[in-house]
């Protein structure tokens, strides 16, 4: 009972010698107003995440690190309150995140370059692209990696800072696109006769934008060949079909019109050994 009486008389002379029950005041305060301030912080964060276009895993994983930011904070304010000295406790944290960053070096930086993804838009799910040198359809971005779908059916994952540090094409973003091609034919050929034929089957196909027009003229006098450059404009999703279309049907056109068709060629001399022995 003495033990209980003394620390009885401690706490009533802290409480009122001390004044003790303003720091409890203080402290409530703190609790209770903190809890409440870090509760509409987080709601109006998620509010601006929401109305973004950081929503989805990039605004849950921001709305997380936020949490953990200001309940720390929180946590260091109610401490304070106490005379608890939190100098030792920001010290070994701020040590603690110096070494979990240099461990994490390449996974912040495909963060970082995730978040860049997803604040740009370069592309979307669903786009046919060309990024760190593969060419497929985007099946997902997340904040750490991109996948990709090549044509032959395999999915690729390419880290987010291969995809934000290097060249973006995205062949989706217009509806429109121009097919190049190119038809080499032998010297001597009718150039009018050559441009007309490959002009007649632009004119048939039913896939090509004929309104757009079409350029079919002599790009290049080759080594072994005149190469004629044919440009179109055809629907996004026609592109490879008008494409392979035009080289098969050229073929066969130049072969039934007579127009040869170049290639490369060996001539071999084979001298006897008789006329060796003559010379």
């Amino acid at each position: 009972m003495e033990f209980l009486k003394k620390i009885w008389d401690s706490l009533v002379a802290w409480f009122i010698g001390d004044r003790g029950w303003m720091t409890l005041l203080l402290l409530l305060a703190v609790v209770v107003v903190g809890f409440i301030v870090v509760k509409i912080v987080i709601a109006v964060a998620r509010r601006i995440m929401n109305k973004s276009k950081l929503k989805g895993l990039a605004g849950n994983f921001i709305i997380t690190i936020l949490k953990i930011v200001l309940y720390f904070a929180y946590l260091i304010a109610i401490l304070r309150v106490l005379n608890i000295d939190t100098t030792s406790l920001i010290a070994v944290l701020a040590s603690c995140t110096l070494a979990l960053s240099l461990a994490l070096q390449t996974t912040l930086s495909n963060f970082a370059s995730g978040m860049i993804l997803v604040s740009n838009h370069p592309f979307k799910e669903g786009d046919f692209v060309e990024v760190a040198g593969i060419s497929g359809v985007v099946k997902s971005i997340s904040l750490f990696s991109t996948k990709i779908c090549t044509g032959d059916n395999k999915i690729i994952t390419v880290p987010n800072s291969n995809v934000a540090g290097g060249e973006i094409i995205n062949y989706s973003t217009e509806s429109k696109r121009r097919v190049d091609m190119t038809f080499g034919v032998a010297y001597g050929s009718d150039m009018d006769k050559v441009k007309g034929l490959i002009i007649s089957e632009l004119d048939k196909h039913p896939l090509v934008l004929h309104d757009e027009g079409y350029t079919v003229r002599l790009s290049e006098q080759g080594a072994s060949s005149l190469n004629f450059v044919c440009r179109c404009w055809v629907n996004n999703a026609d592109y490879w079909t008008v494409f392979f279309d035009m080289n098969e049907t050229m073929v066969k056109r130049f072969e039934e019109e007579g127009i040869e068709i170049p290639y490369n060629k060996l001539d071999v001399n084979i001298v006897s050994a008789k006329v060796e022995e003559k010379q």
